[in-house]
């Protein structure tokens, strides 16, 4: 047709090729949806003009994308004025933003066919150079669309007709037996999701919306480069697990396993390997019954008997001398527990990591004299019971041998460690229960129980004496090694459960022999005096059978022993804690020794029992009574456990100094001092609160001794008053 007067000429076939060719080159890089596989026809050959101007051969040019296309001037037709209509077959293009491929499609083959030449497409879009295929591939079901989208940045943003790309959910893999293909184009994903990094053979990595992830730059460090710790944030993230050291052995499930029994224990001040724990709550049971059931405990049921008391009285006395007991050891049971670790290092938290040294003294110099009591009467009772028995004219050498025996018999448990001793406190809390189930069967028929009721009370002053004394005897002896026995339990076992185990194996023995004891005396009133100053021979004289010296010595050596066995085991740990780093083999060594020198001097010196009860035990308390006071509360104050390397190391958790502590510590032993009383002539200088108010130290209040209960309650009210604060920055630190 023409398009004017003088115009070129253009058929309209000529016009629907031209219009054909344009809209494929501009619908080329827009993916299509296929409905369904089918084959598209190859389009037909234009049979072209043997003459074409220049404006016709420009139509089929590129032209920039830029720029609109104008076409040869030509009038308006309508594809109605066609001979035939034209039928849209295949897939059709879609021009909406949102529609896109769910993963790219794997080139086709060559055909005969050639497309029309287009331009190059951009860097960021699929190449369009690959020609069409003859048949289409089914489509997966369409992925999830990533809208709606945030804010994306330019270089990520699609241009015109280019399709918003899916987050792929399965990538399609190629088979083994397939030639290799080129890799298909990148196509950026826009997602609120970081892009991760393929893993080497593993393809593509299918990536998904974790959500914001807020990790401050202050809480990433650089210890590790994949450190799961590092991770910190609301987005769905690996936990974090605890570091383990390169030396350090980590229990998988399995059950902790027993020590060997003659392997010598090689921790020290350091926490208990776990895999070591293998103690249960009951244990504490017999650890502490064996120690503290010696019938040398009847004496000191008779001594309280001299003071005046009567039986209700005296009951009383040791009644409230056992309760007080429970605070040392409940609470330094459950401190071990808890820290696995001895009881001065566990004292490092109240007092500070140097200024600790201090209290650390005073245990050393209390475990010495209480081994060396314990040595001197298991060599006494020896002596006396050969004598009676008439197997020695003299107690010379039965003293002298039974020492040698139970100073080496002890050491050498005490050598080996917490596996032996545990075993041997097991035999002997049995044999124990035995001997003294036979001994009180034995001697019952000399209890008098009408007289004993007949006997009078005293004043109230002298049950508080009573029940001091007791408390000394067996809480304030005991108190400062109660977390070496318990640093071997189980971590998921119940610590109250092990705090009244060990309470009562501690307690139960005392209360029923220092009651036994009282009521014998009361019995027979002319007995008492003997009885208190040697168990042994006031058992002696009250008619035993001819089978007696036997068990009687058992059931009185045993438990010496036994007791011991604890002291000396624990006397190493303190001498370690106060610096002498020689290993807790050489440091039980180091401390037996002092223990055997001191108890052959008080075998030499002293005969009496009474006076060993009442005299130094009492002196000691006083400051034993304060830092019980100070370390209970704190114990009781504290909701985490302990930081275990702080306590080994300065510059931790716990400061060097904790001066309160100290302070009151000095204080309340001042205090306490000035407030009891001894018969013997170098401690003649306590008491000197009660001159000062006027008050007779040796009799009523003055007697009392009422200086260990005010030492306790001050160390006690410190750290609930003022300590609180203090005990909860170290709980923070240790978070």
């Amino acid at each position: 047709m023409e398009t004017g007067p003088g115009g070129e000429r253009h058929s309209d076939d000529e016009l629907a090729t031209a219009l054909e060719e344009e809209v494929a080159r501009i619908t080329m890089a827009i993916p299509v949806v296929a409905v369904e596989p089918s084959p598209v026809p190859a389009a037909e050959p234009v049979p072209s003009q043997p003459e074409r101007s220049q404006s016709e051969s420009s139509q089929s040019e590129p032209v920039p994308e830029d720029e609109e296309w104008v076409g040869p001037p030509t009038q308006a037709i309508s594809f109605e004025d066609l001979p035939v209509r034209r039928r849209m077959e295949g897939p059709q293009p879609t021009f909406s933003a949102w529609v896109g491929a769910a993963a790219p499609q794997p080139p086709a083959p060559q055909t005969s066919a050639s497309p029309p030449v287009v331009p190059e497409p951009p860097a960021s879009e699929p190449p369009a150079s690959q020609p069409p295929a003859p048949a289409r591939v089914p489509v997966a079901p369409a992925p999830t669309r990533a809208e709606p989208l945030s804010y994306v940045v330019p270089e990520l943003a699609p241009r015109d007709s280019q399709p918003v790309p899916l987050i792929t959910e399965e990538p399609p893999t190629a088979p083994r037996d397939a030639p290799a293909e080129p890799a298909p184009p990148i196509v950026p994903v826009i997602a609120m999701a970081p892009v991760l990094p393929p893993l080497p053979g593993t393809g593509p990595v299918v990536t998904r919306h974790l959500g914001p992830i807020d990790a401050p730059s202050d809480h990433i460090d650089t210890d590790l480069h994949d450190d799961a710790d590092d991770v910190r944030g609301t987005a769905p993230t690996p936990r974090s697990s605890p570091r383990v050291a390169v030396d350090e052995t980590v229990l998988l499930g399995a059950e902790p396993v027993a020590a060997p029994l003659f392997e010598p224990e090689e921790a020290d001040l350091e926490p208990t390997p776990i895999d070591r724990r293998v103690g249960r709550a009951a244990r504490m049971f017999w650890l502490w019954f064996a120690g503290t059931s010696s019938l040398i405990s009847l004496g000191v049921g008779a001594t309280l008997f001299t003071l005046g008391l009567s039986l209700r009285q005296l009951l009383v006395a040791t009644l409230v001398g056992v309760a007080l007991s429970f605070l040392p050891l409940g609470l330094g049971t459950l401190a071990g527990k808890w820290s696995g670790q001895p009881t001065m290092v566990v004292s490092r938290a109240t007092f500070g990591v140097r200024g600790n040294v201090i209290p650390t003294v005073l245990a050393l110099i209390t475990k010495l004299f209480w081994g060396s009591v314990l040595l001197w009467l298991a060599g006494s009772a020896a002596g006396s019971l050969a004598v009676s028995g008439g197997w020695a004219q003299g107690r010379a050498t039965p003293t002298a041998v039974a020492l040698l025996v139970a100073i080496l018999v002890a050491g050498v448990i005490a050598f080996y460690g917490y596996a032996l001793v545990a075993r041997v406190q097991l035999v002997l809390t049995v044999a124990s229960a035995l001997l003294i189930a036979v001994l009180v069967a034995a001697t019952w028929r000399h209890v008098d129980l009408a007289r004993a009721l007949a006997v009078p009370d005293a004043l109230w002053t002298h049950v508080v004496t009573g029940a001091v004394l007791v408390f000394s005897y067996l809480g304030l002896a005991w108190a400062m090694s109660s977390a070496e026995v318990a640093r071997y339990q189980r971590p998921g076992s119940s610590g109250g459960a092990a705090m009244l185990w060990a309470t009562f194996g501690a307690a139960v023995p005392p209360f029923v022999l220092v009651s036994y004891g009282g009521l014998l005396a009361a019995s027979h009133p002319g007995l008492a005096e003997q009885l208190a100053s040697d168990p042994v021979a006031g058992f002696v004289r009250l008619g035993l059978p001819g089978w007696y010296p036997v068990p009687l010595l058992l059931a009185v050596g045993l438990s010496l022993i036994s007791a011991l066995v604890l002291t000396m085991y624990s006397a190493g740990f303190t001498l370690d804690a106060l610096g002498v780093r020689i290993g807790r083999r050489w440091s039980t060594v180091a401390a037996g020794g002092p223990i055997a020198l001191a108890g052959i001097v008080l075998a030499l010196t002293v005969t009496d029992l009474d006076s060993v009860v009442r005299g130094v035990p009492t002196a000691l308390s006083v400051p034993v009574a304060a830092w019980t006071g100070l370390f209970g509360a704190e114990t009781m104050l504290r909701v985490r456990r302990f930081h275990q390397p702080s306590l080994l190391v300065s510059g931790g958790v716990y400061p060097d100094w904790r001066w309160l502590n100290l302070g009151m510590l000095v204080a309340a032993s001042v205090i306490g001092l000035g407030l009891v009383s001894s018969d013997l002539p170098w401690l003649a200088w306590e008491g000197y609160l009660f001159r000062l108010l006027g008050i007779d130290p040796q009799a009523g209040i003055g007697a009392s001794n009422i200086g260990v209960i005010v030492a306790l309650a001050l160390g006690l009210l410190t750290p609930l008053v003022a300590g609180s604060r203090a005990v909860r920055r170290q709980e923070q630190g240790a978070a």
